[in-house]
């Protein structure tokens, strides 16, 4: 049985997503292992204690991640040395990092901090090169202890270079099987549910899941059998389908990322890309620029929020802003000509709409968004779109649904 044990008050009033316990499962499906049990525990000790024993009987996999803050950490490693009836010493190696750590900040590390550097005896040190707090590993008999610091990215980062590398996986999988993530963009959830019922019917060695974020859903194929070749065989039909059927929405597996498939376009076909944007406020650029390697196709955004903004740097008509409204097809054309003009970029990609909750009208209500691509020699095209949720989740859309228009562009669609 394998177990993830979640730590933090935080997350049982609401405040905070489990994202680390996100990380880990997802890590752990794709190498076909299931998760059995996950339990969330608040920041009392006994409670966390009688979790923790709970767990040593029934699982033989547990994974224990602290909350925010390394006071929660700290804690976790007290009651932890208490149940498995080891003793918290020092690691000056691990201290000697955090103190390097701080010297590059030009700073002297507190004393504090010496607490961070505190490990169960007897374990493996799970490096942690982008925090201060390392993770760590324990074995007895056949179960494995393992517990990390909160922060997703952190923990990230220690599933693939210090815990995929040395875990063998494969004792804890209870059958053969395969996962495969593929990513959509521009389907509603229900349409993308109705065609996948139709194309696939016989569920009875897989499963297939939806997880919806904004405009884009992810289908999380879970293919089981009693053979290894069985299940490839399967998986391999299986994606084949749901290729065909997804066609020009699909637009990447497992870890791709939308901003990271319109890149690997940009680079490919060797355009570059300027952005100007309105209701999102920088969001597109932000989603571009978390690729490595960006700089290579993206020169410019431009944050035009306010008329004047579009009007000054966007060269914007004030008869476009006056006659049709900021909030346009007009407008959004002329903001893609215009941050393609004074960028000399390939591609300019605008946007403009009424991110709410204030703002809208009956005829231009929350939610309408325009999104335009003025491309080198070819007329500009624009899109109108109606989203639905909060500002966040409007914003979010709009950004989404502008990246797969360059990404639809770039690959003909």
């Amino acid at each position: 049985m394998v177990e993830i044990i979640s730590v933090g008050q935080d997350l049982l009033s609401g405040q905070t997503p489990s994202l680390g316990a996100a990380v880990i499962a997802r890590g752990l499906l794709q190498a076909g292992v299931e998760v059995d049990y996950t339990t969330f525990v608040g920041n009392q000790e006994d409670y966390l204690e009688e979790a923790l024993r709970q767990a040593l009987v029934r699982s033989n996999l547990i994974f224990v991640l602290s909350g925010s803050g390394s006071a929660r950490y700290d804690y976790i490693k007290k009651v932890l040395s208490r149940v498995l009836n080891k003793r918290l010493v020092l690691d000056y190696k691990v201290l000697d990092k955090i103190k390097e750590r701080f010297h590059k900040r030009g700073e002297a590390m507190p004393r504090a901090e010496e607490k961070q550097a505190l490990v169960l005896s007897e374990t493996e040190i799970l490096e942690n090169r982008l925090g201060l707090s390392p993770g760590f590993l324990f074995k007895q008999d056949e179960v494995v202890v393992i517990a990390l610091p909160g922060d997703p990215g952190e923990i990230k980062a220690i599933w693939a270079e210090e815990i995929s590398p040395r875990l063998d996986l494969e004792a804890f999988k209870k059958r053969p099987s395969r996962i495969l993530t593929l990513k959509t963009c521009g389907l509603a959830e229900s349409t993308l549910d109705d065609w996948l019922r139709n194309l696939v019917r016989n569920q009875g060695n897989y499963t297939l899941n939806l997880i919806p974020y904004g405009e884009e859903i992810e289908i999380l194929v879970e293919v089981r059998g009693e053979s290894l070749e069985e299940v490839e065989a399967l998986q391999k039909d299986l994606e084949y389908k749901l290729r065909r059927k997804l066609g020009g929405y699909l637009y990447g597996v497992d870890d791709q990322t939308l901003e990271g498939a319109v890149g690997a376009l940009l680079t490919m076909h060797r355009k570059t890309l300027a952005v100007a944007e309105s209701c999102t406020g920088g969001l597109v650029c932000h989603k571009l620029t978390n690729v490595g390697g960006s700089s290579q196709y993206f020169d410019r955004g431009v944050v035009s929020y306010s008329n004047e903004a579009k009007i000054s740097l966007l060269d914007v008509s004030l008869e476009v802003i006056r006659e049709k409204g900021p909030v346009s097809a007009e407008a959004a054309v002329a903001m893609a000509e215009g941050v393609r003009w004074i960028s000399q970029t390939s591609l300019g990609l605008a946007i403009t709409g009424i991110a709410g909750p204030e703002g809208g009208t009956p005829e231009k209500p929350v939610g309408l968004v325009y999104v335009a691509l003025a491309a080198e020699g070819k007329e500009t095209r624009f899109e109108r779109f109606y989203f639905h949720g909060d500002r966040s989740s409007i914003k979010l859309r709009a950004a989404q649904m502008a990246l797969d228009m360059v990404r639809r562009h770039l690959t003909g669609l």
